[in-house]
């Protein structure tokens, strides 16, 4: 009776830690609520903030590695901006450089309030590259682990190492003029209706307030790196370039390379090496991979796979990704 008792402690204990954890992974939110439910506080809060910096380039800058996501909570202690679209908490990253292009899944994640973010895009120098705001960041509805949020996905390239155009700093904030918006969200009632496929009576969307405060979800990947037990396949890439030699356009991401030295790459063109055979274990697991893609409906990720496999000398990606779409549309 004795050990099954302590049996049964030792069972409730681990079966409570799950719950925690499965909580924590399901409803990130809850951890944060007191930053959720102040909208009030954090707007009066805004107002009299002390903004950090002057410029831009003196924002404090956390590295942000490939491969990792990052759950950020921005409140009262987080620093503040004067943006052009008006004064905002933010966190700023400074992007991994030696890698290949990189994914961003950036997500403002929803509660009773959201923090609606904006991603502005700087270069190795401080310069705007891009913003990206509404047209981008979009609401999603909860789907299995993910609750509802707005969120938006973009790429970084990385097709020339070294050049001072590359995107290089990121920074989240958001505008006043969200802050007067809502966000209609999808009702529980009718999330349940969609996903049981029966009919949906008419239970009215919540309508989100914008806060200056909020939780932010960063997920970073890098796009060459596709794991296969201890290796790894990365398509090659120019060598470093060094930032005072070549002409840089102001266009982002885009190198312009020297009259001289384009005549010459012209007149002296070799045609490229073809990729070494692929392995048959390699091929395999790629075609697996492709062929679950397909399955899951995420075609995207296929065709991505596809690209990898025929940079690391594949010949048959394409026509198992094309005989994999065949057979989901029977």
């Amino acid at each position: 009776m004795k050990y099954s008792k302590v049996a049964l402690t030792i069972l409730c204990s681990t079966l409570m830690t799950a719950c925690a954890s499965l909580e924590a992974t399901v409803a990130p939110t809850q951890e944060y609520k007191s930053i959720l439910d102040s909208r009030a506080s954090a707007l009066q809060q805004l107002g009299t903030a002390t903004v950090c910096c002057s410029s831009i380039s003196e924002l404090r800058y956390q590295p942000l590695a490939a491969e990792q996501k990052k759950l950020i909570a921005i409140d009262g202690s987080s620093p503040a901006f004067n943006f052009p679209e008006g004064k905002s908490y933010y966190a700023a990253f400074k992007l991994p450089t030696n890698s290949g292009d990189l994914k961003i899944t950036v997500a403002g994640l929803i509660d009773k309030t959201l923090f609606n973010p904006t991603v502005l895009m700087l270069d190795s120098q401080f310069k705007p590259t891009r913003t990206i705001g509404s047209d981008i960041i979009t609401y999603k509805p909860a789907r299995l682990l993910d609750g509802d949020r707005v969120e938006g996905v973009f790429t970084i390239d990385r097709s020339y190492v070294g050049n001072p155009n590359n995107e290089t700093y990121m920074v989240i904030y958001t505008t006043q003029a969200t802050l007067s918006q809502t966000t209609q969200a999808m009702s529980p009632s009718k999330m349940m209706a969609k996903s049981l496929s029966v009919q949906d009576y008419g239970a009215k969307d919540p309508l989100i307030p914008h806060s200056a405060w909020g939780v932010v979800s960063v997920d970073v990947e890098d796009m060459s790196s596709t794991k296969l037990g201890d290796n790894f396949y990365k398509p090659v890439y120019q060598e470093a370039i060094n930032a005072n030699t070549p002409i840089v356009d102001p266009t982002p991401n885009k190198l312009v390379v020297p009259a001289a030295t384009a005549a010459v790459a012209t007149s002296a063109a070799v045609p490229a090496k073809p990729a070494p055979a692929m392995l048959s274990e390699t091929e395999a697991f790629y075609q697996s991979q492709i062929e679950k893609a397909v399955k899951a409906g995420d075609i995207d990720k296929a065709m991505q796979l596809v690209n990898e496999a025929e940079r690391a000398g594949s010949t048959k990606a394409k026509q198992v990704f094309v005989d994999a779409v065949k057979r989901s549309q029977k």
